[in-house]
């Protein structure tokens, strides 16, 4: 194969043929290979798919990378990558590489992170320069529950202390909670921030799951939202804490009081991954470490089931410290 090959953002039209690369590079079977409205739903923006392209001397496609702006409109915005993979053994070694250095060149941004990278790859985000780390894997579990179908709990399950102050409400307006969340101080200096229409995009429209918002109250005053999922495994049901959008300092505090969520519930547990978590706070609260952890089990694989803890890695440009859920890029596009 040539050793001359083209970078450049991808184009509607190059649709097809990125879906043929990943159906016949990454897995035969990938649902962006074989689904064209969950492809859109992904990758599309306006006229253009969010894709960097490699291509030989015949135009034929030997890499991608794939992902998801955070807010388009912004110079200042924050971009998750969400695919990435280059044809093995081409006559230039560092051509994935090349990939991540052009979207770094041509796309305004503040920072750029991925949720969900191979362990075998940290070694070359290093070198790049960037940070890495593994997401903190937490659950809190229902006492009254009696039979475990999807996680292998532990033998002393804690009792839930939730404080009195605490409120958390359907959301019965999402437009309106996202007016009042954008409108928090400490919410627009995030990193990454979410835009409200990315916000819409990545969970209210989503074509498969549905989500649910909570309002988050202390007090009566509005601290921010709690997106969650249902999952469930024969008869058991579960509940994923999969985004929460407050300010940092909030963060560890909502996810620990929303365990209260699992009192008069038929979930067997709720469960969250992020980045930077208090762990003193929630290992003290309500909740168990999954991470690194040889007798408790909660899944992350549904489709096909498998009951057994799974690491998620990421790295990140941002020096800082950086709040990442499994909600991010596209690690709960797929399970």
């Amino acid at each position: 194969m040539s050793s001359f090959f083209k970078i450049r953002f991808a184009k509607y039209m190059d649709k097809k043929d990125i879906m043929f690369f990943i159906g016949n590079y990454w897995a035969k079977n990938h649902i962006l290979s074989n689904d064209q409205m969950f492809f859109d739903f992904q990758y599309r923006h306006e006229d253009d798919l969010q894709f960097v392209l490699a291509l030989d001397n015949n135009n034929r496609i030997v890499g991608v990378l794939g992902y998801i702006q955070y807010d388009p409109k912004k110079n200042e915005q924050d971009i998750a990558l969400a695919l990435w993979k280059v044809i093995p053994n081409l006559s230039d070694p560092v051509l994935g590489i090349k990939l991540i250095e052009y979207l770094r060149d041509n796309i305004k941004h503040r920072s750029i992170f991925c949720v969900g990278i191979n362990k075998k790859t940290i070694g070359v985000y290093k070198f790049l320069g960037f940070q890495t780390g593994k997401l903190l894997h937490f659950a809190a579990f229902n006492t009254e529950c009696k039979i475990f179908s999807i996680a292998i709990p532990p033998l002393n399950k804690k009792f839930l202390v939730c404080g009195n102050s605490w409120n958390f409400k359907i959301t019965k307006s999402i437009e309106l909670s996202l007016e009042k969340l954008i409108k928090l101080n400490g919410y627009k200096k995030k990193k990454p921030h979410k835009s409200k229409n990315y916000i819409l995009k990545r969970y209210v429209k989503h074509p498969y799951f549905f989500y649910t918002f909570h309002e988050v109250y202390e007090k009566n005053f509005y601290l921010g939202l709690v997106v969650s999922r249902e999952v469930e495994h024969l008869s058991g049901r579960a509940l994923r804490i999969i985004d929460v959008f407050a300010e940092n300092n909030n963060i560890s505090r909502i996810i620990n009081e929303f365990a209260s969520i699992l009192k008069k519930s038929c979930y067997e547990y709720i469960d969250v991954y992020a980045s930077n978590l208090d762990m003193k706070l929630l290992r003290k609260g309500n909740y168990e470490l999954i991470s690194d952890s040889q007798k408790i089990t909660i899944p992350d694989y549904f489709s096909p089931f498998e009951q057994k803890n799974i690491d998620i890695h990421f790295f990140t440009t941002d020096n800082q410290p950086t709040y990442l859920f499994k909600g991010d890029g596209d690690q709960d596009n797929r399970r």
